[in-house]
């Protein structure tokens, strides 16, 4: 394997370990929100902040997320473990250039890009945009790479 297709890999290993990663923090939030006092005290712990004027997309997203109940909040954290196991097995798998990871990071990668597009007509963020974009380019490298052998 050339070097640059193994820097890539491990660049791409790196961006699937901070998604996972990420996810893994989600999914403690969630499941610690899951308590009612926990979430009681997060609210009035919001309410304490000066965020009352000017900040009306930070008030809307609050209002939703204290709108949540503990099942919603268990079906985060288990949504956000299950993607956070998925790509932290394909950064690892990748970083040990392991074929398979390829291969799955490839499927996994590509089937998820039709939701992302979806979420981007309905709620649009350039963040979103950004990470669709790089996800197709990870698809593509990747696919390249297994399909030529190496």
């Amino acid at each position: 394997m050339a070097a640059d297709s193994a820097a890539a890999l491990r660049a791409i290993a790196v961006y699937k370990f901070a998604k996972g990663i990420g996810l893994l923090l989600l999914a403690a939030v969630a499941f610690r929100l899951v308590h009612t006092p926990s979430l009681e005290h997060f609210a009035s712990w919001v309410e304490q902040l000066p965020l009352r004027s000017g900040h009306g997309i930070v008030l809307r997203w609050l209002d939703a997320l204290l709108g949540l109940t503990p099942r919603k909040f268990e079906l985060i954290g288990i949504g956000a473990s299950i993607y956070a196991t998925l790509f932290l097995v394909e950064g690892w798998g990748l970083w040990r250039r392991k074929r398979w990871a390829e291969y799955l990071t490839v499927f996994a990668t590509a089937s998820l890009i039709p939701f992302e597009a979806w979420e981007i007509y309905h709620h649009f963020t350039w963040l979103k945009v950004l990470a669709l974009a790089l996800n197709i380019a990870i698809v593509i490298y990747l696919w390249r790479i297994v399909h030529r052998g190496g």
